[in-house]
């Protein structure tokens, strides 16, 4: 079991992107259900790893800059968002809205290219999911990731007219 979880991390470390349960299962010569229960102990040894729709991934110590944004717009202007933040050179790695009933409820998004917000609106639309902030007037937060500070500024520069507080210090 070790040596199979070892090997997971191995495998993990050198991808730049998700890889699928079936794709792991298939090189350690396991079903997928082994792997969900290594990936768990892995996550409960401490290892930061991630579960998206593309896969599983490892979450890379980086030199990045992170912010946590509260935004509100309609469902029919997420595409907008997304793609003015990626386009200004940030991540957009999951969205936050804060649930009555259930309290904080977090989905990850993951994306930084137009090509992901492009497949993100699409399965968005081709699953008739809602999106989260239908749950809450269309208030939500982003954690927004950049390669440094000045471009953050760019991204809240941006989306200015999306931001609910903290675009009132972004002029030069």
């Amino acid at each position: 079991m070790k040596r199979r979880m070892q090997k997971i991390l191995e495998i993990l470390k050198k991808s730049e992107k998700p890889i699928k349960g079936r794709e792991l299962a298939r090189k350690l010569g396991v079903s997928r259900q082994l792997i969900v229960q290594y990936i768990s102990q892995l996550k409960a040894d401490g290892h930061s790893i991630i579960s998206t729709r593309e896969g599983y991934i490892l979450e890379k110590e980086k030199n990045t800059f992170r912010k946590m944004i509260a935004v509100k717009h309609k469902a029919d202007e997420i595409e907008e968002e997304l793609m003015t933040i990626v386009n200004s050179g940030g991540r957009v790695l999951d969205v936050i809205v804060e649930h009555p009933l259930y309290g904080e409820l977090r989905g990850r998004i993951d994306v930084a290219t137009p090509d992901d917000v492009i497949k993100f609106i699409s399965l968005l639309r081709t699953t008739n999911a809602t999106p989260l902030l239908e749950l809450s007037g269309g208030i939500h937060i982003h954690t927004i990731e950049t390669p440094d500070e000045k471009t953050m500024r760019k991204v809240l520069k941006s989306i200015k007219k999306f931001l609910i507080v903290g675009g009132e210090d972004l002029e030069d």
